[in-house]
């Protein structure tokens, strides 16, 4: 179960509301702890039983954006006062809020895997949107691991073009600060799918993938037909996720996350189709979507003067999603019949809800980007 899911326990504590937030005393002990008026609510809520995802889900439908960096700095001090109950929560923040990744005992390229001669594509994340013959065909040669905890699946800076797939158990995808630290940015839960990066893309790994719990992982050989196979109208399916890959990294947001993070993305979001000069959305506008083109063209413009066209694989509007009420700051037509993702806000927010971690680092770059373009004006 994800930790985001379970409803929090805590020990006595008592909260005081004051004019600039509050402050939460804990049971048996004398001193009080300021709180920033966000983090103040968001503790009144979660004081009643309810989880991580909960309380997302609560001020959505309020109407209201969570603030993830708030509410993750508010976790980190209930893990750290150990107000927190939840043996889980408390375990998870604690290894996040380490730099070290745990000791890595071996790599999967030491142990012995088995043909995965039964595996149903059907059953299988981003196999199953393709047509049955070419996922049987990228399927074969696939092979099963029983890995134990604390294994190294992904290395970052390698250069293999192998894809994975977390059939059972559970994994973390550290960000390596440098040559002695890491950090957790996310976790992996059965059916996660990594790698893509080096198997579309033929691009080095960005983080190391580790398990924290025995798992059974499918490993797919990278066959060096496929590179053809992607440039080809046989394989639309695999043609558009390699777009929606190409797209997630040329995102001033996206580009700098660990890509193994990103399959629940674009999972969240839906194919359009958008005939040619079909306004998808105007400058000044209050905008609550993102989009990524998978087919087709589309032009921006800002007061009614062009000034770019995007092609396949571009991400836009991605930042409306991280701001509340947020307005576009151009216009975006498309040129031609176009097929695109569509990113909506709630569904965003559905797929953060659901890892503290990695949403507070979502946030924060977007956050970071939103100064410099303040500055740049």
């Amino acid at each position: 179960m994800k930790i985001e899911k379970e409803n929090l326990q805590f020990h006595p504590f008592q909260l005081t509301p004051q004019e600039q937030g509050g402050l939460v005393t804990l049971s048996g002990r004398k001193d009080s702890f300021r709180l920033t008026p966000l983090q103040y609510s968001y503790l009144d809520v979660l004081k009643n039983g309810l989880s991580i995802e909960g309380l997302v889900q609560f001020f959505l439908g309020q109407g209201w954006l969570v603030n993830f960096r708030e509410l993750y700095a508010l976790i980190q001090f209930l893990v750290t006062e150990r107000v927190i109950r939840n043996p889980a929560v408390i375990d998870y923040f604690k290894k996040a809020l380490s730099d070290d990744a745990p000791m890595i005992f071996s790599s999967l390229s030491a142990m012995t895997g088995i043909a995965a001669t039964q595996v149903n594509p059907a059953e299988l994340p981003f196999f199953r949107s393709l047509e049955l013959n070419l996922a049987k065909y990228l399927l074969k040669g696939a092979e099963r691991f029983q890995v134990p905890a604390q294994i190294r699946l992904t290395h970052a800076g390698q250069t293999d073009r192998d894809l994975y797939i977390l059939l059972k158990g559970q994994a973390a995808i550290y960000k390596v600060i440098d040559q002695h630290r890491r950090q957790m940015v996310a976790t992996l839960n059965e059916g996660s799918l990594f790698g893509e990066r080096g198997f579309l893309l033929n691009q080095p790994r960005n983080a190391d993938v580790i398990t924290t719990a025995p798992s059974e992982v499918l490993r797919v050989r990278h066959l060096p037909e496929f590179d053809q196979l992607i440039k080809t109208d046989k394989a639309q399916s695999l043609q558009h996720r390699f777009w929606v890959m190409q797209a997630l990294l040329s995102s001033d947001i996206f580009k700098e996350l660990p890509t193994d993070t990103l399959d629940a993305l674009v999972f969240a979001g839906r194919l359009v189709q958008a005939p040619a000069n079909q306004v998808l959305f105007q400058e000044g506008q209050r905008g609550n979507t993102c989009y990524i083109l998978i087919q087709g063209a589309a032009v921006v413009s800002k007061q009614g003067r062009a000034i770019n066209v995007m092609n396949q694989g571009s991400c836009f509007g991605e930042i409306s999603l991280l701001v509340s009420g947020g307005v576009r700051t151009a216009s975006v037509i498309t040129q031609r019949d176009s097929v695109l993702l569509e990113i909506q806000q709630n569904d965003f927010y559905k797929m953060l809800s659901q890892n503290l971690i990695l949403a507070k680092e979502i946030e924060t770059l977007a956050a970071a980007r939103l100064q410099k373009d303040a500055t740049r004006k």
